[in-house]
């Protein structure tokens, strides 16, 4: 679920390419040069795949006066967000091997390097205690060493062993003075206020969790909507994401042992930049916006309000901005989710500040060509959509009236047209209208 990149979570996909073409594939005689379109504008509204809240709709519904629950009860059929026993902690992969068996996230390489400053620091070794520590800025070098235990190098010295801890002053686990120190990790897109960072081997990797309680520290780090919209109207949006967010953590909360984790810190789950988010703004301002939205959906370390169905707390997903509806889940994606229907949206395009309510790609003839396997391509119409309105088919003709179709659930017809696009990517796939030029 995800702040600018909303895409989220590709779960299985499952969908068909059906190319027709009337007589076979033979390509006719070519057409001339001044017969053929040199290229295709595509036209369409939204961002993001469609399922669930869309967040720009939230944000102009809060503006119309919905609460926060009462948006959540509109995007997901059946919801309530009562207060609930929550569980207390949560831990957040910040770096390591991917534990979904996806390609292109995760890190490699045997060595990173941990930064404390602004407080005092100290190395816990679990069964030992503390074994080094300081008040002064420092870097130190975490690697896995040959036989395979952590080894944390601080000032000259190393120290090792099968899991390592870091703590810095000002958090729930250690507050030695009045000082907040925050901690980051090279190659980490986050940098840390709260927790502690507990390091283990995985695949020859540092694999490092931020531990954290999970109703505050985690949740003031999601960088899912903008903190802003809090000082414009969208105050009960910032809490729907809240609820939201915490539900999805909860639902995730059995755990991966292979990376002794709960959740992973980017949209494989929820985007999660500690206190880059929750220290925004100027002087924080932003930030202390978002952290009051989540104060208001909680009232303890075990008790705040969860986005429920049927009782239970769910995997909630949401999206920036639609071209007007919702859609199914199984449209998408494979799995039919009952609290996850189709719904009207039209908020999110009257919603202020949305750059997406409109956008447009372009196609070339060759990449026309390639897209659908004919030898010309004169005209490319859409002539099935999903019931979001999202595009279900596209067919594209030749210039001797041959067709060939491209069909697919939503998600994927965004990701095949987009990579046919010259940008090499697609926003959404509510698309209007494709015009030959």
């Amino acid at each position: 679920m995800q702040q600018r990149h909303w895409y989220h979570r590709a779960v299985s996909v499952l969908a068909a390419l059906v190319v027709a073409a009337a007589g076979g594939l033979a390509a006719s005689a070519p057409a001339s040069a001044a017969d053929l379109p040199e290229k295709f504008t595509i036209s369409g509204s939204g961002y993001g795949h469609g399922v669930g809240m869309s967040q720009y709709g939230a944000y102009e519904l809060a503006r119309q006066g919905f609460g926060g629950i009462k948006i959540l009860q509109h995007y997901y059929t059946g919801a309530k967000a009562p207060y609930t026993t929550t569980p207390k902690r949560i831990r957040v992969q910040v770096y390591g091997p991917d534990p979904y068996s996806f390609s292109g996230y995760g890190d490699s390489g045997r060595t990173t390097w941990v930064t404390v400053s602004g407080g005092d620091w100290r190395v816990n070794k679990p069964g030992k205690g503390t074994v080094a520590q300081g008040s002064s800025k420092v870097t130190m070098k975490v690697r896995i060493g040959d036989r395979g235990p952590v080894r944390v190098k601080v000032n000259g010295k190393v120290y090792k062993g099968d899991m390592m801890r870091i703590q810095w002053s000002g958090t729930n686990y250690w507050r030695p003075n009045g000082k907040e120190a925050v901690a980051t990790i090279d190659g980490a897109h986050g940098a840390y206020r709260h927790g502690r960072l507990t390091i283990v081997n995985r695949d020859m990797t540092p694999n490092i969790t931020n531990d954290l309680l999970l109703n505050t520290e985690y949740l003031y780090g999601i960088a899912e909507m903008p903190s802003s919209w809090g000082l414009n109207g969208g105050s009960r949006a910032l809490r729907a994401q809240a609820m939201t967010a915490r539900s999805y953590a909860i639902a995730k909360h059995d755990g991966k042992p292979d990376c002794r984790c709960h959740i992973v810190d980017d949209v494989r789950d929820q985007h999660f930049t500690g206190w880059k988010k929750e220290n925004e703004g100027s002087g924080g301002r932003y930030g202390a916006v978002w952290t009051k939205a989540v104060d208001k959906t909680t009232q303890g370390k075990t008790r705040a309000r969860v986005l429920q169905v049927g009782g239970r707390p769910v995997t909630a997903h949401y999206f920036s901005s639609s071209g007007g509806r919702t859609a199914n889940s199984e449209d998408v994606w494979s799995s039919r989710l009952s609290y996850e229907r189709s719904v009207d949206d039209p908020y999110s395009l009257r919603a202020p500040g949305n750059s997406y309510a409109s956008w447009t790609r372009t196609m070339t003839q060759q990449q026309a060509r390639d897209l659908f396997g004919l030898g010309n391509v004169a005209s490319i119409k859409v002539t099935r959509t999903w019931s979001s309105g999202q595009v279900r088919t596209l067919t594209a003709t030749q210039p001797n009236g041959r067709t060939a179709t491209l069909s697919g659930k939503a998600d994927q017809m965004r990701a095949w047209v987009g990579r046919a696009t010259t940008r090499g990517s697609m926003p959404a796939s509510w698309i209007t209208r494709i015009r030959a030029e």
